[in-house]
């Protein structure tokens, strides 16, 4: 293990910060950028050497040095304006759509508080990356080495606050140091997960032809006509015998239509109630049993993936899932049982996602989401899972086109189910005949390339339990501890990790039958279903 710390040490790329009072005044930003990134702040000194890039704060009151005021540090720089001399009011700032700006961002617009101080034009041998109107925002010089300018600041993190929240403060400052740290750690080798998406409806079952304004052939052949792929979260109380045609329908095009949980009866505040771990875990034992149950009568497949009414999940029942081993939760923040988003760790909300007590949660992002929002989530590499209801397309299925038209124009986008989002949701970092994986999610499948014979998995990043993994293991072999390598026998491997608390179902109690639930939901559905009647009769 200490080895391994050690070559991952060795492995930083140097940043010096100038001035280095500029790093001194950041502690928290800076530490959660190392976090982040394979990199080592330190002190800009004249006689320092050593040094790969430089990041530049610029004086207070004064304008952001020009490109060849920055060429002599002889590196690779990003610059950015001082806190002092920023506008104050935001701008629209557009990215522009060129091939030094990541593909994922061109064309979007950010607003952002802009210094006011001179220095909003592109010089001699910079090319602009990013504008307001006719006036560059963010600019950048490419021999012999990049030079970034962007007039935008990078302040300190608050005692409660995240990276991700900069994301949305200062989007364009951000934007570009990911592309700055990106460029100077592609070396180490780390490849990130693709860029996958799916569209998520909350509540739909499959006991017809339709669930309320959600016509499922209609849906079928409008996905394939715009290429994206849409899952039902069916709650578990529901999981009964499907419609006979509804199930083919299912069954025969997984490509574009799945199954995922939601909750489990769908009571009000269901999964933000349990107040201890027996009741989480009766709970979420519940849900499984009924799923499976449904699983053999339909010959569907559900993905072991949590989609939790309103967002919401309690500390027990996030721990529950882990301990059944759900392959993940997708939630509207990454410490599930907050209804705003977290102010720690530094790096809440910042990966493709968060493990809390040995369950990792996916984010997922309204429907009516944005370009731009769409944009920057693609672009922290996390899954778009966008998620709504079937009012969202009362008035027919454009939002879904709308949606899948704004994601697919950020690249090579892989449409699939959340399961199949979960099961590639893992960064690869290859050298030689070795592979490191990092997980973030229980189960992953790992196609690694040809010739490697040594396999490393490290350890997640636990927001609130950091002993809730303790290995990992591959189809029924033992586990195997993180960070100590073991043979790659075979090209395509699956993996699950091993949490300390890990139960099966059949070790869980069941709780008792109640009838509340089920006359709830039998309301619940008959009004959805109503609500379609009622429109056309309205128009």
């Amino acid at each position: 293990m200490g080895a391994l710390i050690g070559r991952m040490e060795a492995d930083r790329t140097t940043i010096a910060v100038a001035p280095g009072e500029a790093l001194d005044a950041r502690p928290r930003l800076f530490a959660a950028l190392q976090e982040a990134f394979p990199v080592a702040f330190t002190p800009w000194r004249a006689d320092m050497g050593g040094v790969e890039a430089v990041l530049v704060v610029a004086s207070a009151g004064a304008p952001l040095p020009t490109s060849d005021e920055l060429a002599h540090y002889g590196v690779p720089v990003l610059a950015v304006a001082s806190d002092a001399v920023t506008s104050g009011s935001t701008q629209a700032v557009e990215l522009l759509d060129v091939a030094a700006v990541d593909r994922r961002v061109r064309g979007i617009v950010v607003t952002d508080p802009l210094t006011a101080a001179p220095g909003g034009h592109a010089g001699e041998g910079e090319q602009t990356l990013a504008a307001v109107g006719a006036t560059a925002a963010w600019t950048r010089t490419s021999a012999p080495h990049a030079i970034h300018r962007v007039r935008s600041s990078l302040p300190e993190l608050e005692a409660d606050q995240v990276l991700y929240a900069q994301l949305s403060q200062r989007p364009l400052t951000i934007i570009a140091l990911l592309q700055f740290l990106r460029e100077l750690t592609a070396p180490s080798g780390w490849r990130p997960p693709p860029l996958r998406a799916a569209i998520v409806f909350d509540d739909p079952n499959l006991r017809w032809r339709s669930y309320g304004f959600i016509d499922y052939r209609e849906l079928l052949a409008h996905a394939e006509r715009h290429g994206y792929h849409a899952a039902m979260a069916m709650i578990p109380l529901d999981a009964r015998r499907p419609h006979a045609e509804t199930q083919s329908l299912f069954a025969s095009r997984p490509d574009r239509l799945s199954l995922v949980f939601h909750g489990n009866d769908h009571v009000k505040g269901e999964l933000m109630a349990p107040r201890d771990r027996g009741t989480a875990l009766a709970m979420v034992a519940q849900a499984l049993r009924r799923i499976e149950r449904f699983e053999r009568r339909s010959g569907l497949r559900v993905d072991r993936i949590m989609m939790p009414p309103h967002g919401l999940c309690s500390r027990h029942v996030t721990a529950a899932l882990g301990a059944l081993r759900f392959d993940g939760l997708c939630a509207i923040h990454p410490l599930p049982w907050t209804d705003r988003p977290p102010s720690d760790p530094p790096l809440a909300g910042w990966e493709p996602a968060q493990f809390v007590a040995g369950c990792p949660v996916v984010p997922r992002i309204p429907l009516s989401s944005s370009a731009a929002d769409i944009a920057l989530t693609a672009l922290l590499d996390q899954p778009l899972v966008l998620y709504g209801h079937h009012e969202d397309v009362a008035e027919g299925l454009e939002p879904l086109a709308e949606a899948a038209a704004m994601v697919n124009r950020l690249g090579d986008a892989r449409w699939m189910s959340v399961g199949e989002i979960a099961a590639t949701n893992y960064a690869l970092r290859v050298t030689a005949s070795s592979a490191v994986i990092r997980p973030f999610a229980r189960r992953v499948r790992v196609e690694l390339p040809q010739g490697i014979t040594s396999l490393t998995v490290e350890s997640p990043r636990d927001a609130t339990d950091a002993g809730a993994l303790v290995g990992w293991a591959s189809g029924s072999g033992a586990p195997h501890p993180f960070a100590a390598p073991a043979p790659a026998r075979e090209r395509s491997v699956e993996l699950r990790l091993v949490g300390r608390r890990d139960l099966e179902v059949d070790d869980v109690p069941v709780p008792a039958w109640r009838p509340w639930p089920q006359l709830r939901r039998a309301a619940t559905e008959a009004r959805d279903r109503a609500l379609p009647l009622r429109a056309a009769r309205a128009r």
